[in-house]
């Protein structure tokens, strides 16, 4: 009798994907998805970089300001996390050199002209439950702050999480849609593989990453993350913090942010004078840019 048990419950966990098993003894049993794993394996690989990381905090005061009265007069909801990431693309086109290149060997750097983003966002699940997938924004320097707004609230209603990627070479896609599914050696094989070729590992998961968890939670943290890519932003908490603002100390809405660097490529000096153009630009330049709020009164 015990033994059938058992069958019925590893049958019953094997044909699950994601769904919890409740065990008699007490304890429940997730399976971890493929792409969990697959997650894990990119972690992995991303070790062997030569990581260096920077912290600072800026204030957004003025930007959620404009987002919340766009929203009191629109109706229309802005991704606090599309602005992030446009502002960090604009930045990071002023500086392609090196910060959107990647290495090819020991004598070689590509320097892209596209700034592809890689973020994470949250898809509902059938059940309710919320996922974080990975999706990647195309020539995100070209983009509006409503565009981008829009794309990431589509990508989220998406209904197969493969096509959330914003890829439209055919080859690429199917590869993105089975790496995850394929066997750990094959994995292994097309991983190392992506992150040798520079125009591959352009196309499955772009040139420059923004990992966005400091969006789902409250209070000020700042992160260390492991990446792929040559340069990530880390988006820690928020929290309002008394700040020097026109000579009176008020308080201002505080974020942390967290740029992660591949020091084989990237070094101090251009590091420092892109980490100052991006505190510039989030706290002063995008305001009246046509690219940024702006763009929220058009159309």
């Amino acid at each position: 009798m015990m033994k059938e048990k058992k069958k019925k419950y590893q049958k019953e966990l094997n044909s699950s994907t994601e769904m919890e098993i409740n065990n008699p003894e007490g304890y429940q049993i997730r399976r971890i998805s493929k792409m969990a794993r697959l997650i894990d394996e990119f972690t992995s690989l991303s070790k062997k970089k030569n990581i260096i990381w920077s912290f600072t905090q800026v204030d957004v005061t003025e930007a959620r300001e404009k987002i919340r009265l766009h929203f009191k007069r629109t109706g229309e909801k802005i991704s606090f996390t599309a602005f992030i990431i446009t502002v960090f693309a604009r930045t990071v086109a002023n500086h392609k050199y090196p910060m959107n290149a990647m290495r090819k060997g020991k004598k070689k750097l590509y320097v892209f002209d596209d700034v592809d983003v890689m973020t994470n966002i949250e898809r509902e699940l059938p059940d309710g439950s919320k996922k974080p997938v990975s999706y990647t924004i195309r020539k995100a320097h070209t983009k509006t702050l409503k565009e981008i707004s829009q794309e990431l609230r589509e990508a989220q209603k998406t209904k197969h999480i493969q096509a959330a990627s914003g890829q439209k070479n055919a080859l690429l896609k199917k590869v993105a849609k089975n790496v995850h599914k394929s066997p750990k050696f094959m994995r292994k094989l097309i991983l190392n593989y992506m992150f040798k070729d520079p125009k591959f590992k352009k196309s499955a998961m772009g040139t420059v990453g923004v990992t966005a968890v400091g969006m789902f939670g409250s209070g000020m943290g700042k992160m260390i993350h492991l990446t792929p890519h040559t340069l990530s932003l880390g988006v820690g908490g928020m929290e309002s913090l008394p700040t020097n603002y026109i000579g009176e100390i008020v308080l201002r809405d505080q974020i942390g942010l967290t740029i992660a660097m591949d020091h084989a490529i990237i070094d101090g000096a251009p590091a420092a004078r892109f980490f100052h153009d991006l505190r510039q630009m989030f706290m002063y330049f995008c305001h009246d840019a046509d690219w940024c709020f702006k763009s929220l009164d058009n159309g």
